[in-house]
C-alpha cells in the first residue's frame, strides 16, 4: 500500500507547486531553489514499497531510511516557514498582529537568503540519497491510492465478541482457582504466574480467575492492579487502598499512603492480581512489606517474562495455550465482517490465515482488519501468500502484526505510528485524536469533505482494521484504546524520530521530532535541547511546573504543543516565536493569563482551555488568529467573549461560547458557515434576535444548548419574565438538517423548544444522539421515537415529569413500521418525580390515522440503565416485546416491586431498590447481580442462571430456594453482607 514517504512526498509537491506559482512572495534565487527541490522530490515517488521492510533488515539501508526520514522532516519545516513568512510579508503595514511596520525589504532579503541556504543542504542531501538506486522502483506506474469512504459506523466494531482466547478457558480457571483456595486454606502465601507472549490472553484469563465465585467468597478483600510501564508508586498504592475500600484523595506521598494500606488490609485475607508486570521490584521493593500485614494473601501475576515470575518465587505458572484453529476461523471470520452466506467461501483460506497467525488472538483480529478491505477469495490468498515474516523486528511485533501495519494506506500509517505516541491505555477521543493529526499534516483533502471530517474517517477506518479498539460504552466508537502490543509496533517503528518517555527511556537520542512524556516522570528534562521538535505532548504530569521564558525561541519548529493537567500557572510570552504552531491544549491548568504575544501564532488551528477554572480574561490579539477552527473555552473563568470571534471563518468547533454584553452575540452565529460542533453556553445571558442564527449552519452535527443550573438538590429557578426570554431564544435556535447529536443541558423552560416537539423528525432527520439534561421545569418529553435514525437517548434531570407515557413514542416511523427503530442505548437518570412510565403500545396504534400497519418497539435496543427514579413504581407492561433488550441495570427505583416478563435479557443488575421483592420470567437470564435490595426474596422462570451474586440482600437464601430445581447444578451462586461491593468488573456495556 506504499509507504509513509509516499504520503510525505505526495504533499510536498503539491505545496511545493502551489509556492513556484507565488510571484509576490519568492525571489527568484529562492524560486530556483524550489523548483530543483520539486524536481528532485518527484525522484522519491519511486521509492520502493518495501523500502520501511527492507530498511529493518540492513544496517546500511537502515541509515538509507533514517537520512531520508530526517531530510523529509526537514523539507516540511521549510515548505511551512516560507508559507507562513509569506504570509507575514503581505501583512499590511502597522498591523497589529505584529505590532511593527511594515516588515523591510532588508528582513525580507535576510529571510530569503536564509530559505536559499537551507533549500540547498536539503537538496544536497537529496541528491546523495539518490544514489542508493537499491531503494527505487522501475515501475513508476500510479499506486493505488486510499479514498475516504463513509462507512456505517454502527457496523465497523461489534461490542459482543467471540471468546478471544477459545473455549478450553475453563478448566484453566478452575485448575488455578483450585491452587489459590488450596493456599488460603492451608494459610501459606503463594505466587501464582500466568505467563505468554502479548496478545495471547493472560488478562482475560486473570479475570476469569479475579470474578470466580470461589475467590470472591474465600477472600475479604480482591485488588487488581494494572502494572503499566510507566507506573508511578504512589499511583499503585492509591488504587490498591481504593481497590480494598478506603480513601485516600488527599494523601500524595509515599511515606503518607503507605500506612493507610496496611491499616487497610491489616489482618484481612487478601487476593491480589499484579497484571502485565515487567519487572519483578514492583512486588519485591514496594508491595511485598505492606501486604505481608495481611492475616493471607495469595497474589496472582501476569507477565510476559518467565524471569520476572522466578524472582518473585512462583510456586506454580500457567503458559497460555493458543488459540485453537476451529476458534480462530470463527474469530477471523466475526472480525473481518463475512457475512454468514460467504463463510463456506472463505473457510479454507482462512483457516490457512489463521494458522499462519499461530494461535495468536489479537494478531488473528488486525489480519482479519486487512482482510476485511478485500471481499474476493482471491484477495484473502493474496495476503495469505504475501511475505509475513520481517527480519530485523522483534518477533512479538513481526508477522501479522507488521503485515496489519504494511497494508494501511501511507495517510493511515503516519496516524497509526502516531497514536503510538500516547500513553499506555490512554482514552483515544475521536475529536482530539483527529485534531492532532490534521495538525500534524497527515490528513489530505478530498472531494467535499472537510479536512476534519476525512481525519474522523481515519479514525474509523483504525477501528475496522482492528488496529483501535473501541471502548464499548461510545455506541458511535467516540472513544477507544491501542493494545499494547499494537502500540509497540508503533514505537518500534518510529523509535528513530519519536519517543515516549518513561522511567526506563533515554533522552539522546538526536534529531528528536516528537516526544511524548508519562505522567511518571518525575524530573522534566531539559527540552531546548530538542531543536528539532515538531510534537511535546505531556497529560496529566503534575511535576511540570513551570516553563522557561526563552524555551520556545528555541522550538520554534513546534506544531503540536499538548500541556494537559499540568501544573503550569504561566505561559510565556516566547511563545509568540512558534509562528508554526497549529495544535495547543492548555485544559486543566493552573494559568490565569494568556500573553498577548499569542496573537502572533498566525499558523495556530486549535486551542483548548477547557477547565482552566483561573482563567479570567483573553487577549486581544486572539481575536485576529483567522485560522482557528478549534476553540474550547468551557469550564473558565472568562465573563466576557470578544465579538472578534465570528471572523474566524474556519471555526469547525465551537465549545463554551455565550452572549456578553458588549462582546459576541447570538446572531453572529451566522457568520459561521463551517461550523460542526457547537456548544453555547449561559443562555440565561443572551437576548432573542427574531431570526434562525443556525439557519447558514449546514454542516453543523453537534449542537449543544446550555443554562446555567445548580448541579445540586436547590436547582437554580428563574423568575417568569427570564424564562420567557430563555424559551424565545431556545425556539430561534433550530439546527441545521444535518445535525447529529443534540444536547440540552439545564434548560428551565416548561415547555421544549418547538422544533424537538413538533415533528422532530423533519428538523433533524439525521439525529443519532439526544441528550436531555437537567430540563427541571418540562413535564412532558418530546416524541423521540419518531427519530428515523436515534441509536441513543439520555433523560436525566427531568424534575416535573411524573409519567412518560406515549408522548415519548410519538407517531413512530412509518417506513421503518417502528417506534424508535433504531435506538440502541436507553440512559433514564436522575428523575426525581417519575412515578409511571407506560409505552401502551396497543392503544397508541389504536389511537393512529392508518392502525392497520403493525408498528414495532424499540427492535434495536440491547441496553437500558435506570438510575435513581426513586418513585417510579412499576417497568412498562409493554416492555416484553423489545426483542432485543439484553442488558438492564436498575439502581435506586425504591418504589420497583417487580421486574417481571422480559425474555431477551441475559444480564441484569439491580442496585439500592428498597422495595424490590420479585424477579420473574426473564426465561434467558444468565447473569443476576443483586446489592442493597432488602425486600427481594423471590425468584421465578430464570431457567438458564448461570451465576449469581447477591452482596446485602438479607432474603437471598429465600431468592434462592424460590428456584428449586430450576437452579441448575453448576450455577455460580455468590452471596455476602459485609456491605462491600465485589461484584465482578462488568458493567451495562461490557
Amino acid at each position: 500500500m506504499g509507504t509513509v514517504l509516499d504520503a510525505l512526498t505526495s504533499k510536498f509537491l503539491t505545496k511545493l507547486g502551489r509556492l513556484i506559482e507565488d510571484e509576490v512572495v519568492m525571489t527568484l534565487s529562492v524560486k530556483k531553489d524550489i523548483k530543483r527541490l520539486k524536481k528532485n522530490l518527484e525522484h522519491f515517488t519511486a521509492v520502493r514499497e518495501d523500502a520501511e521492510a527492507l530498511a529493518m533488515n540492513d544496517r546500511g539501508l537502515e541509515a538509507w531510511w533514517k537520512n531520508m526520514s530526517d531530510v523529509m522532516f526537514d523539507v516540511d519545516v521549510i515548505i511551512d516557514l516560507v508559507v507562513v513568512n509569506s504570509q507575514k510579508f503581505l501583512l499590511p503595514a502597522r498591523s497589529p498582529c505584529f505590532n511593527q511596520p511594515m516588515v523591510s525589504c532588508f528582513e525580507k532579503l535576510l529571510f530569503d537568503h536564509k530559505v536559499a541556504r537551507r533549500i540547498k543542504d536539503i537538496n544536497e542531501k537529496l541528491d546523495e540519497i539518490k544514489m542508493n538506486t537499491q531503494m527505487f522502483s522501475l515501475d513508476r506506474s500510479i499506486r493505488q491510492q486510499f479514498q475516504v469512504t463513509t462507512v456505517d459506523r454502527n457496523q465497523t466494531s461489534p461490542i459482543d465478541e467471540l471468546e478471544v482466547v477459545g473455549r478450553e478457558i475453563k478448566q484453566s480457571v478452575d485448575d488455578i482457582v483450585q491452587m489459590v483456595v488450596s493456599g488460603y486454606h492451608e494459610n501459606s502465601t503463594s505466587v501464582l504466574g500466568i505467563q505468554g507472549m502479548g496478545g495471547i490472553g493472560k488478562t482475560t484469563l486473570a479475570q476469569k480467575i479475579y470474578n470466580h465465585q470461589m475467590i470472591r467468597e474465600k477472600f475479604q478483600v480482591h485488588i487488581w492492579l494494572c502494572i503499566s510501564q510507566s507506573y508511578t508508586e504512589t499511583g499503585l498504592i492509591k488504587q490498591a487502598i481504593r481497590m480494598a475500600g478506603e480513601k485516600c484523595d488527599q494523601l500524595e506521598t509515599k511515606t503518607e499512603l503507605l500506612p493507610l494500606l496496611v491499616d487497610t488490609i491489616k489482618g484481612k485475607s487478601v487476593f491480589l492480581v499484579l497484571d502485565d508486570v515487567w519487572k519483578s521490584d514492583v512486588w519485591i521493593d514496594l508491595l511485598l512489606s505492606p501486604f505481608m500485614r495481611a492475616s493471607n494473601f495469595q497474589i496472582l501475576v501476569t507477565t510476559r517474562d518467565l524471569y520476572v515470575l522466578s524472582e518473585m518465587h512462583a510456586t506454580y505458572i500457567h503458559r497460555v495455550n493458543k488459540m485453537n484453529y476451529s476458534d480462530g476461523v470463527e474469530l477471523l471470520m466475526k472480525k473481518s465482517f463475512q457475512s454468514s452466506e460467504q463463510i463456506c467461501e472463505f473457510k479454507n483460506v482462512g483457516y490457512d490465515i489463521v494458522k499462519k497467525c499461530d494461535g495468536l488472538p489479537l494478531a488473528i483480529k488486525v489480519v482479519a482488519g486487512v482482510l476485511s478491505t478485500r471481499r474476493t477469495v482471491a484477495g484473502w490468498k493474496s495476503i495469505r501468500d504475501s511475505k509475513w515474516s520481517i527480519h530485523g523486528l522483534p518477533k512479538e511485533l513481526g508477522g501479522p502484526l507488521y503485515l496489519s501495519y504494511s497494508n494501511l494506506p501511507p495517510q493511515l500509517k503516519q496516524c497509526f505510528l502516531w497514536c503510538a505516541l500516547l500513553p499506555p491505555n490512554f482514552a483515544i477521543v475521536r475529536d482530539d485524536v483527529a485534531y492532532w493529526w490534521v495538525a500534524e499534516g497527515f490528513v489530505r483533502k478530498e472531494h467535499d469533505y472537510s479536512i476534519h471530517e476525512i481525519a474522523e474517517e481515519y479514525y474509523i477506518e483504525l477501528i475496522r482494521r482492528n488496529l483501535l479498539q473501541p471502548i464499548p460504552q461510545f455506541v458511535d466508537k467516540g472513544e477507544s484504546t491501542m493494545h499494547d502490543l499494537l502500540r509497540s509496533l508503533g514505537q518500534y517503528l518510529t523509535k528513530d524520530h519519536s519517543l515516549f518517555m518513561n522511567a526506563e527511556s533515554s533522552n539522546s537520542m538526536s534529531n528528536l521530532r516528537r516526544l511524548g512524556i508519562s505522567h511518571a516522570i518525575e524530573e522534566i528534562p531539559p527540552l531546548e535541547e530538542h531543536k528539532c521538535l515538531r510534537s511535546l505532548l505531556l497529560f496529566n504530569n503534575k511535576n511540570f511546573k513551570i516553563i522557561r521564558k526563552d524555551i520556545f525561541r528555541k522550538l520554534e519548529h513546534i506544531r503540536v504543543l499538548v500541556l494537559s493537567g499540568t501544573s503550569i500557572k504561566d505561559i510565556p510570552d516566547s511563545v509568540g516565536n512558534l509562528v508554526l504552531l497549529r495544535l495547543l491544549d492548555l485544559s486543566y491548568t493552573k494559568i490565569n493569563k494568556l500573553p498577548e504575544s499569542t496573537g502572533r501564532l498566525i499558523s495556530l488551528e486549535y486551542l483548548s482551555l477547557l477547565g482552566c477554572h483561573q482563567l479570567d480574561s483573553l487577549p486581544a490579539g486572539l481575536m485576529r488568529l483567522s485560522n482557528i477552527s478549534f476553540l474550547q473555552l468551557e469550564q473558565i473563568a472568562v465573563d466576557h467573549v470578544p465579538k472578534g470571534i465570528a471572523k474566524f471563518q474556519q471555526l469547525y468547533n465551537l465549545k463554551g461560547v455565550f452572549e456578553s454584553g458588549t462582546g459576541f452575540r447570538l446572531d453572529k452565529l451566522r457568520c459561521l458557515p463551517n461550523i460542526q460542533r457547537l456548544w453555547i453556553q449561559k443562555l440565561e445571558k443572551a437576548a432573542p434576535v427574531g431570526e434562525l442564527v443556525l439557519k447558514n449552519s449546514h454542516n453543523l452535527r453537534e449542537l449543544g444548548l446550555r443554562c446555567t443550573m445548580a448541579s445540586t438538590k436547590e436547582r437554580t429557578h428563574y423568575q417568569s419574565g427570564v424564562l420567557d426570554r430563555i424559551q424565545q431564544v431556545y425556539d430561534m435556535l433550530i439546527p441545521s438538517p444535518s445535525l447529529v447529536y443534540i444536547y440540552l443541558d439545564g434548560f428551565p423552560g416548561v415547555r421544549f423548544p418547538e422544533w424537538l416537539c413538533s415533528e422532530p423528525e423533519l428538523n433533524m432527520p439525521s439525529l443519532c444522539h439526544m441528550h436531555i439534561n437537567d430540563c427541571i421545569s418540562c413535564s412532558e418529553l418530546p416524541p423521540a421515537g419518531q427519530m428515523p435514525e436515534l441509536l441513543v437517548l439520555q433523560i436525566k434531570g427531568a424534575d416535573k415529569v411524573v409519567t412518560i407515557g406515549t408522548e415519548l413514542l410519538g407517531k413512530g416511523v412509518r417506513n421503518a413500521a417502528a417506534f424508535f427503530p433504531k435506538l440502541e442505548l436507553l440512559h433514564i437518570i436522575s428523575m426525581c418525580s417519575l412515578e409511571k412510565w407506560s409505552l401502551n403500545i396497543r392503544n397508541k396504534l389504536d389511537d393512529m390515522e392508518d392502525n392497520s400497519q403493525q408498528f414495532t418497539l424499540m427492535p434495536c435496543l440491547k441496553r437500558l440503565l435506570l438510575l435513581d427514579c426513586p418513585k417510579l413504581r412499576a417497568l412498562p407492561e409493554d416492555m416484553y416485546m423489545i426483542v432485543n433488550l439484553k442488558r438492564i441495570h436498575i439502581e435506586g427505583a425504591h418504589k420497583l416491586q417487580e421486574v417481571v416478563n422480559l425474555p431477551a435479557v441475559v444480564w441484569l443488575k439491580v442496585k439500592n431498590n428498597a422495595c424490590l421483592r420479585r424477579i420473574s420470567n426473564l426465561c434467558k437470564l444468565q447473569d443476576l447481580f443483586a446489592q442493597d435490595c432488602p425486600m427481594l426474596d423471590r425468584a421465578e422462570n430464570l431457567f438458564l442462571l448461570k451465576c449469581v451474586y447477591m452482596i446485602d440482600c438479607p432474603h437471598a437464601q429465600e431468592f434462592w430456594d424460590c428456584l428449586g430445581e430450576e437452579g441448575e447444578e453448576g450455577t455460580l451462586v455468590h452471596v455476602a453482607t459485609d456491605g462491600h461491593n465485589i461484584f465482578p468488573n462488568e458493567s451495562l456495556y461490557n
